[in-house]
């Protein structure tokens, strides 16, 4: 009895097999070779110095969709990398028998790369080009606003104040520390014992929340001060990550303090998190979650493929996108006919606009219509409406729950926008695959012969 070997077959038969799994039908939905344009090459690889890397630009990219597409930690996704033919097959490398990758933290390395030299306009000129020859009813579009949550618990004004106190608290320790000098005597689990006792109270009344949070922000003030004093003398051992993040807890104590004592009504670019400084609260107006944190996204929809229009972690009013997104459409898949939009762009602007471009829109129509079109337009007006509530709608959900955009867990703001840049179009992508493979079944089906018909 013999055994065969895995990769002992013959190239083309190899290719051949790959295509039909999953994977590889995704694979053909997506212009590696032009995205792969978009990234320089690493130093280290132009270079030639040092060990051999496991994964070219190509093969970065490909870890990204794979991550999304396979919804898969960093750690899991090496892991099914090392047995996975067909995954090392995507990424453009093959293992040999006796090699194992033990990097688990190789995706995050190439997305905070990838990210640095992200260009959403670009990549997405390239991938519209590709997927356009797939598509059909390119001449109508719709667009919306969605918000990504980043993966940050729910900040409260007296949560975030205590991890101020608790950062600086532990930072002046480690100073102390490496000083030489004793632990200082801050009153810490006074503190934390307050701190705890209202948390664990099931009714948190407005009084009882200001007068604590009025206390710890003192307590942050006198921490922030010592603080001061170490590391002017002792500068040396704080880095320029510890440096960002006293930065950042010096502003939440600038803002929370004008907050609590009235010197304004309202905090402006709020910090709501110490780890995230570039999230701010974004307000949907939605039952269940009324405020949001993490990035808003203006999205336009053509034939099911959604396009970034414009992407920003502060809060932004989408009607004033209308006009950018006819422009977006215009650019990446020709002229557009048929608009359709929630009622928040139905403003006096945009209506003069698509009028003026002879574009037919989904809004409430104003003043008085011609009798003999009153019937066609309300219909048009519903197919138009049923396309973004249904299509349009329908991706958000698509996205966020099946192709990691529920919460996304990514570190930096770069990384993060990496992150939704890979679901949104890993979601498009296998769409594309999936008309790929159907129009490739219509083809290998015979056509009927009717002789044959009628002589059964």
């Amino acid at each position: 009895m013999y055994q065969k070997e895995l990769f002992s077959a013959h190239p083309n038969f190899q290719h051949a097999r790959f295509l039909l799994t999953d994977v590889g039908q995704l694979y053909q939905a997506i212009p590696f070779d032009e995205l792969v344009k978009l990234v320089p090459a690493p130093k280290r690889q132009l270079s030639g110095k040092g060990c051999k890397p496991w994964f070219d630009v190509k093969g970065g990219i490909g870890l990204q969709f794979l991550k999304s597409f396979l919804r898969l930690s960093d750690a899991q996704l090496i892991e099914r990398i090392n047995t996975d033919w067909s995954l090392q097959y995507f990424c453009g490398f093959q293992l040999d028998k006796d090699e194992i990758i033990a990097d688990k933290n190789l995706p995050s390395v190439w997305r905070k790369y990838i990210g640095q030299h992200l260009d959403i306009s670009k990549w997405q000129q390239e991938l519209s080009k590709f997927w356009k020859p797939h598509m059909k009813e390119t001449f109508s579009s719709s667009q919306d606003a969605t918000c990504y949550e980043s993966y940050i618990a729910y900040p409260t004004h007296v949560k975030l104040i205590w991890k101020a106190c608790n950062e600086v608290h532990l930072l002046i320790q480690y100073l102390r520390k490496k000083a030489g000098l004793r632990r200082s005597r801050n009153n810490y689990q006074k503190w934390k014992t307050q701190y705890l006792s209202y948390q664990k109270g099931r009714k948190k009344p407005r009084k009882k929340e200001k007068k604590i949070r009025k206390a710890l922000l003192k307590y942050l003030g006198r921490l922030l001060e010592q603080l001061k004093l170490l590391s002017s003398k002792y500068s040396s051992f704080i880095g320029k990550t510890k440096q960002k993040r006293i930065a950042t807890i010096a502003k939440i104590y600038e803002q929370q303090h004008a907050y609590a004592y009235g010197q304004v009504e309202r905090i402006e670019k709020a910090i709501v998190s110490i780890d995230k400084p570039y999230l701010r609260p974004i307000v949907r107006g939605k039952e269940i979650k009324p405020v949001e944190f993490g990035a808003k996204v203006n999205k336009l929809q053509v034939d099911g493929i959604n396009m970034i229009e414009h992407f920003s972690y502060e809060a932004f009013h989408e009607g004033n996108r209308l006009e950018k997104g006819i422009h977006l459409h215009q650019d990446l898949f020709g002229k557009c006919t048929h608009h359709a939009a929630d009622a928040i762009y139905a403003t006096n602007a945009n209506r003069t606009y698509l009028k003026k471009k002879g574009i037919t829109h989904n809004f409430s129509p104003k003043g008085k219509q011609k009798a003999a079109h009153i019937e066609q337009n309300k219909i048009m007006r519903s197919i138009l409406n049923k396309e973004r509530s249904t299509r349009l709608e329908g991706s958000f959900g698509n996205e966020k729950n099946h192709f990691q955009l529920l919460k996304v867990k990514a570190r930096t703001d770069l990384t993060e926008i990496c992150w939704i840049f890979f679901g949104i179009h890993t979601a498009n992508a296998k769409q594309i695959a999936d008309r790929i493979v159907e129009s490739k079944r219509k083809q290998e089906v015979p056509p009927e012969n009717p002789q044959l018909k009628m002589t059964a």
